[in-house]
């Protein structure tokens, strides 16, 4: 069977969206599948990037290069709003108030930035200017040409399954649409003006109506877009949907270590990796580590990600220098290194979070090392969490704190760590992990496809 897998990710190794195309496209692959990427050029070195070579073919968008100061500008922006949420109540330096207004612009062309064309590539700030229409007529003739039967599309951005739609409405019954939805297309995390919001929503609406199967991470996604299919009075089967899980790839790496990070054999290492989204914070772990005075330098805090100038600030606000490691972005490589060498790895959670699974919890669960999540109030997530084993769960705030300084007191002072780890977080489940291998998820929804095709090859 040919299916095609349109995205804006897939190459990228260090956008954990890529994990999820890349997975899917190897999965398939190993079932049978003739599988084809259709994605935006890339301009990362070979290293950087995911080996697509088993492809049937890779077909770019048609784009336009471009060079991304308007989008440094408004990360910048993006970044001062993640670092007042990480940080609290910062003091307005001088001259903020007349500021705000242009703030306020600069933050609502970010936010426009994920309803257009404009799409970056990379980390360093390059974009590119996707040609929509002559992208969808490109790629409309390449499935035909090609005789491809199963069409997978992914958002984000929404741009995609625009293209999806094209394609659907041109080829009618002789293409099995499928739409897959790592993010809703209206959420919180876009506060779009309203314009763009509905925009957003009819797009999102036709979806629903004209895929024939529509794929989210989360059961508890799900049950949110039919609570926005009801609100919207329109009529969509409910088994339409299928809960497709985010998943991890257990590659064969040679994990490189930095020079810059001699570790003390005898500190308790806790990583985090990656970003750290504005509803999460990491000030519930900060007020744990003050509890300590001597003993706290047997605790090393290493963080690596595009957030270390705003967790810097927090660290010296908290005073905890001597017990933190703060590094820029690194290489894939390097960043599993560093969750191969800490004790426990760290996720945050927002108390507003649903149904999240961040790609990071499922490299984390890779890794087979035990987990420490703060922030209790996702019931999907703590389910299969606590299902899948490992994993500690503490709440977000003073009550939080105070656990995290008990579980870390028993470790540093234990005389057996890896008996006393187990008995805190408990022991992996193996056959529960395994279900999470893209190359298990991969079967699973082939086996979906193969059904609603009737078997046809």
């Amino acid at each position: 069977m040919k299916i095609a897998i349109l995205s804006f990710y897939g190459k990228q190794k260090r956008r954990v969206s890529s994990n999820r195309i890349y997975g899917l496209l190897r999965g398939l692959s190993k079932l049978g599948a003739k599988v084809y990427l259709f994605t935006i050029p890339v301009s990362l070195p070979p290293e950087e990037c995911f080996d697509v070579s088993f492809c049937e073919d890779v077909v770019e968008f048609s784009c336009f290069p471009l060079p991304f100061c308007l989008y440094e500008a408004g990360r910048k922006v993006m970044q001062k709003i993640v670092y007042r949420n990480l940080s609290g109540n910062i003091p307005e330096e001088s001259g903020e108030k007349e500021r705000t207004d242009s703030l306020n612009l600069v933050r609502n062309l970010w936010h426009w930035r994920y309803a257009s064309p404009i799409f970056r590539d990379d980390t360093r700030g390059k974009g590119y200017f996707v040609f929509t229409t002559l992208t969808a007529h490109k790629l409309l003739r390449y499935v035909q040409k090609n005789n491809i039967r199963v069409l997978f599309t992914s958002h984000a951005p929404p741009i995609a399954h625009e293209i999806g739609l094209y394609i659907n409405q041109k080829m009618g019954s002789r293409l099995y649409w499928i739409a897959d939805f790592r993010d809703p297309l209206i959420g919180h995390e876009y506060p779009l003006p309203i314009t763009y919001s509905e925009r957003l929503a009819r797009i999102q609406e036709k979806t629903f109506l004209f895929a024939d199967l529509v794929t989210m991470v989360s059961c508890s996604m799900i049950e949110d877009a039919q609570r926005f299919i009801s609100s919207r009075s329109i009529r969509v089967e409910s088994n339409k949907f299928f809960c497709l899980y985010n998943g991890f790839l257990k590659e064969v790496v040679e994990l490189r270590p930095s020079d810059d990070i001699p570790f003390d054999k005898e500190r308790l290492r806790i990583g985090y990796t990656g970003s750290i989204h504005r509803e999460r914070s990491l000030s519930t772990f900060f007020e744990a580590l003050l509890s300590f005075e001597e003993e706290r330098e047997r605790i090393e805090f290493i963080y690596v990600g595009p957030q270390a100038d705003l967790v810097r600030y927090m660290v010296n606000r908290y005073q905890l220098q001597s017990v933190s490691r703060i590094l820029e972005e690194v290489s894939k490589e390097t960043a599993l290194w560093i969750q191969n060498v800490s004790n426990i790895l760290l996720l945050l959670k927002g108390d507003t979070d649903r149904g999240v699974f961040t790609g990071k919890y499922f490299e984390y669960l890779s890794s087979g090392k035990p987990i420490l999540v703060i922030g209790d109030k996702d019931k999907e997530f703590n389910e299969i969490a606590l299902r899948v084993g490992g994993v500690k769960i503490v709440p977000n705030g003073p009550e939080g704190s105070k656990q995290i300084e008990v579980i870390l007191r028993s470790l540093i002072n234990t005389t057996n760590l890896q008996t006393e780890m187990r008995s805190i977080f408990g022991e992996r489940r193996e056959e529960e992990v395994s279900r999470f291998h893209w190359d298990s998820l991969a079967e699973r929804f082939y086996e979906r496809i193969l059904r609603d095709l009737g078997n046809e090859v």
